[in-house]
């Protein structure tokens, strides 16, 4: 797990510096600001994952400093409900990075214009691209980009 988040990190740094070197200075103030929204969500979400798991494991403060004072220890066992959350968590950031990425390196496409989400290996794509085309190609990306996408939606317009 630890050398996938670190992998999930040098890859967004990577793509992020492809990004900065191609895209003029005018756009880099409204795309950073999207992807920051974008990957500030991705990490709310495994914040809030975190932060549901200590509550149903009982792992607040409140609830470590009184099991300390009962049994001198704290004991938990896994939940696996819970670690199944985030592996699917975790699943979709890859997805979504994996999808990034082959549009940053994609010609035809620009990773700048399409928004990409998923949730539970279903990905949604919004934004918009330069043809029709190129609607089916941002699409067969997406199914291309990881073998835990099940389902993809695009909300793309077309614009010259």
């Amino acid at each position: 797990m630890f050398r996938f988040f670190c992998g999930l990190i040098l890859g967004a740094l990577l793509g992020a510096g492809i990004i900065w070197a191609i895209v003029g200075a005018t756009a880099r103030s409204s795309v950073t600001t999207r992807w920051r929204e974008e990957w500030t969500a991705s990490g709310e979400e495994l914040r809030r994952v975190a932060q549901e798991k200590l509550r149903l494991l009982h792992l607040t403060t409140t609830n470590i400093q009184e099991e300390l004072a009962r049994r001198g220890q704290v004991v938990r066992r896994a939940a696996r409900e819970w670690g199944q959350t985030v592996v699917d968590a975790a699943t979709d950031a890859r997805i979504t990075g994996a999808i990034k990425a082959k549009y940053v390196a994609d010609p035809r496409l620009s990773a700048l214009r399409i928004s990409v989400r998923s949730s539970e290996g279903r990905v949604f794509l919004s934004g918009s691209v330069r043809s029709a085309e190129d609607i089916g190609r941002a699409i067969l990306l997406a199914m291309e980009a990881d073998p835990a996408v099940r389902e993809v939606t695009a909300d793309l317009r077309v614009e010259p």
